[in-house]
């Protein structure tokens, strides 16, 4: 997927999980909407790998689109933030789903993701698109448009 679209459904997919998954009364909508912009900014962390020097370690290797990857990143941003209140409740999100987000959106593609990475190499896939496809990227941003909307209207 293309950088925008994996920013864009960061930011939609942030709000959304965070809305199934929180209480409604525990759910500040500020934190919230700010927690989802992060995520928006950070939506294609893991393509860092693809602009390392010489690719060093590969685009979509094993090192940046796992699980295993999603929760180092999780209990690493707790272990860093946990300590500063309410910085934690805007950043851990907002890196989870992030990262999440991307790795799932990946796996839509035809080339896939090594999610279990370092247990295995093989690379999953749901075979649906090519990662430049305009009709999916195009898709996918109007999908998550849709459900920023439906929040804001709705949530």
């Amino acid at each position: 997927m293309k950088a925008l679209t994996h920013s864009i459904f960061a930011f939609a997919f942030c709000i959304v999980v965070s809305e199934i998954a929180l209480p409604p009364t525990t759910t500040n909508k500020l934190f919230l909407l700010l927690s989802a912009t992060v995520a928006l900014l950070l939506g294609s962390l893991p393509d860092i790998d693809a602009r390392l020097p010489l690719r060093l370690i590969g685009h979509r290797s094993g090192f940046s689109h796992s699980i295993f990857t999603v929760a180092a990143c999780a209990c690493l941003s707790y272990v860093l933030l946990s300590p500063y209140k309410p910085l934690d409740l805007i950043v851990i999100p907002a890196v989870t789903a992030a990262i999440t987000s991307h790795i799932l959106l990946d796996s839509l593609t035809v080339s896939g993701c090594p999610l279990l990475w370092p247990l295995s190499r093989h690379r999953f896939s749901a075979h649906l698109c090519k990662y430049d496809s305009p009709l999916a990227n195009t898709s996918i941003i109007l999908f998550s448009c849709a459900a920023v909307v439906v929040f804001l209207l709705y949530g």
